[in-house]
């Protein structure tokens, strides 16, 4: 799983995670007394506010973090490696590295990805199954016989058996439909269409299309479907109260039209999700035409402004805390630029780079590994260290045992991991036996120089150097170190690229150079691993 699905993920997770801190935060303040001192439509523009917050906060402060610059996490001083020699050209001598090989895979499908993918398969196929609805109800509102026009709203007459409703369409105009049976009742009529029309001004049926993706989004959250349900309800609330006290329609004219809307509209009417309509109206609401209503806009404005402050540290820390260790593409530039220093290996950050710290960082594999390597480092450290500086190379090279054997002094035949591709070899530095008996090693049935760290070091030693004056690119070095210097060659003649990100975006060459670049990093800051 890539690094910036995970950080979707994470993302996504808490925002389906706020929304539900964000419906219990609002209902316990309103529960409170709040909402006595709130008017209905200022209740309605809270709980649009808290929700809008819930579920953008998580992907507002992913892109913050992702492309505002950042202090390095860990200080260079607390490197494994603080010393790196300058390099000194050396002449170039003829030699055949490892074996290519595919890069390592992870192998089966993981459960998040697949948990994902069947959220995915379910928001779209319900925002499908809507819409569908959507654009059937808009074939049969085309064939309606039109009462009239108000404005840009088509008033349409409905069938006699169903309520009444508004909507609106992108680019087909907004309609209001009223039943037959109100026809009869100049009064309710009125109110009626009144009431629908307060629908299009309050811009509900233009927000109900955001509605419709949230319920899609987060259909399987219960607390995301009963926030949404909460809203439809304070909705109509906004409308009753807005032409009750707006409109100065009579409080006693408009309950006498919600009762008989409900005597009419029977129990199995049912509409495209975030249409809007009378339909089932509750004792409350006509207890509300009767009640006093606040008009101030200061507590509705300090409300917003506390949810936002509960909800944005939330937010915050809930995505830290999904996410684990990962680190951003700013936090690891940022890290290889501390870090770099004359003579140091370079580290250039790039998407495979990224990809790679990642998952040594937050897959218990990666770190179990990269944990082991550095332990294990501690033993081997001076023998290594020592044979590099002696020749002006950079320390950082034990990256590439890292990588190669987490250290271990393995034999060839061993089945511990490597976070190399191609072909194994033995030792810490894994040489294959053409490549070591080339740099003046043994190889034979009694006997194994490959094991003996201090002389497979200088053959490594021996190695980096030719590479390097070969190519004098250290990235195309470690290319070629895993891959052999045969591929490499070719690479570049097919392509006329030397850059290393580029050949390995397009596939030319595998991940081995990012990997150990990662390697390099953690080599510089180790407490990543914490």
């Amino acid at each position: 799983m890539s690094a910036t699905f995970r950080d979707v993920l994470a993302a996504y997770l808490t925002a389906a995670a706020l929304v539900a801190v964000g419906f219990g935060l609002l209902r316990a303040v309103l529960a409170l007394g709040m909402e006595r001192r709130l008017a209905a439509r200022q209740t309605l523009r809270v709980g649009r506010v808290t929700l809008g917050l819930a579920v953008l906060l998580p992907f507002v402060a992913l892109a913050v973090r992702e492309w505002m610059p950042s202090a390095p996490l860990f200080t260079v001083e607390r490197s494994l490696m603080s010393y790196a020699a300058p390099l000194a050209p050396v002449e170039a001598r003829p030699v055949r590295g490892a074996v290519p090989g595919a890069p390592a895979s992870d192998t089966g499908l993981p459960g998040a990805l697949l948990g994902m993918g069947l959220l995915g398969v379910g928001a779209l196929g319900g925002l499908a199954w809507n819409l569908r609805r959507y654009a059937r109800l808009w074939r049969k509102l085309e064939s309606l016989p039109v009462l009239r026009r108000v404005g840009r709203v088509r008033v349409v007459l409905g069938d006699a058996e169903e309520g009444a409703f508004s909507v609106w369409f992108p680019g087909g105009g907004a309609w209001v439909v009223v039943p037959a049976a109100v026809l009869e009742d100049a009064e309710a009529l009125r109110l009626t269409v009144r009431h629908e029309l307060q629908h299009h001004r309050q811009r509900d049926t233009v927000l109900a299309y955001a509605r419709l993706g949230f319920d899609s989004a987060f259909f399987w959250n219960p607390f995301a479907r009963a926030f949404s349900r909460w809203l439809a309800e304070r909705q109509e609330l906004a409308c009753d109260e807005a032409l009750v006290t707006v409109k100065h329609v009579s409080a006693d004219a408009y309950a006498r039209c919600l009762l008989q809307a409900s005597l009419r509209v029977p129990g199995s009417f049912s509409l495209p999700a975030g249409v809007t309509g009378m339909s089932h109206p509750t004792v409350r609401r006509i207890h509300m035409l009767f009640q006093p209503r606040p008009r101030s806009s200061v507590r509705t404005l300090g409300l917003s402004l506390s949810l936002a402050l509960v909800l944005a540290p939330l937010a915050l820390w809930a995505q830290g805390t999904a996410r684990g260790r990962t680190v951003s593409m700013a936090e690891a530039r940022s890290l290889a630029e501390a870090g770099q220093k004359e003579g140091n290996l370079p580290v250039v950050v790039d998407a495979a780079v990224l990809e790679q710290l990642n998952k040594f960082v937050t897959t218990q594999k990666g770190r179990d590994f990269m944990r082991k390597a550095l332990a294990n480092l501690q033993s081997h450290r001076e023998a290594m260290t020592g044979t590099l500086r002696s020749r002006s190379l950079p320390e950082e090279l034990v990256a590439v045992a890292m990588v190669e054997s987490a250290v271990s002094n393995l034999q060839e035949t061993s089945r511990e991991p490597s976070m190399a591709p191609g072909q194994r070899g033995a030792g810490v530095w894994m040489f294959i036996p053409e490549t070591a008996r080339r740099y003046g090693l043994k190889v034979e049935a009694g006997r194994d120089e490959r094991l003996d760290v201090a002389r497979e070091t200088e053959a490594a030693a021996a190695l980096f150097q030719a590479l390097y004056a070969r190519y004098g690119d250290w990235r195309l070095a470690l290319a070629a170190y895993n891959q052999g210097e045969g591929v490499v060659d070719r690479v570049i003649a097919e392509t006329g690229v030397r850059d290393v990100s580029e050949l390995v975006r397009t596939g030319k060459l595998n991940g081995y150079t990012a990997t150990v670049q990662a390697g390099v990093l953690l080599l510089r800051n180790p407490r990543l691993l914490d």
